[in-house]
């Protein structure tokens, strides 16, 4: 309310402005009664000038052009207004096609980085099943090995047995 009572008092500060340069310049036109008014010679200079009809159309003939000059600049203002909204709008448009421009890069770098630990896993999985078989052959190996180990060590307390024998058959008949 307050701004619109400031606002008032400008207009009204201006229109006057207006009427005063109004005045001077046609001052020769004026009647008696008007050049008395404007003199100052009457009772209140502002109420008679405002009661006299002859001052009243070029006060409304500048307040109606203040008034277009500001529906000007509004106009302005608002088609100012909407050319930066668009701007604005593409602008976001912009920054959300360049963030997705960089997570799809983010994203395919990531795709590439897991296709390589894939690989890498697929690699080691097949390190480690060749590391079992050969892992699983040394133990067949070992194993058999130990069987013949065990098959050889049976073979040679038989013969240790049969010798200790015989050389106890051989010591018997010498005596």
């Amino acid at each position: 309310m307050a701004t619109e009572i400031d606002f008032l008092r400008d207009q009204n500060q201006r229109l006057n402005e207006v009427l005063r340069r109004y005045q001077m310049e046609n001052f020769s036109k004026y009647t008696s009664v008007q050049k008395a008014v404007f003199k100052g010679d009457g009772e209140d200079m502002l109420e008679n000038s405002v009661v006299d009809q002859s001052f009243l159309a070029p006060l409304i003939t500048e307040y109606d052009k203040n008034i277009e000059e500001l529906n000007a600049q509004l106009k302005y203002y608002q088609k100012q207004m909407g050319e930066m909204k668009l701007q604005l709008q593409n602008v976001i448009k912009e920054n959300e096609r360049s963030e997705l421009s960089r997570q799809k890069l983010h994203t395919q770098e990531l795709l590439s980085q897991l296709e390589m630990a894939n690989e890498k896993v697929v690699e080691n999985e097949k390190l480690i099943l060749e590391h079992q078989e050969k892992a699983n052959r040394l133990q067949r190996r070992l194993s058999q090995a130990e069987e013949r180990a065990a098959s050889a060590s049976q073979q040679l307390s038989v013969i240790t047995v049969q010798r200790r024998k015989a050389a106890s058959m051989m010591n018997l008949e010498s005596i």
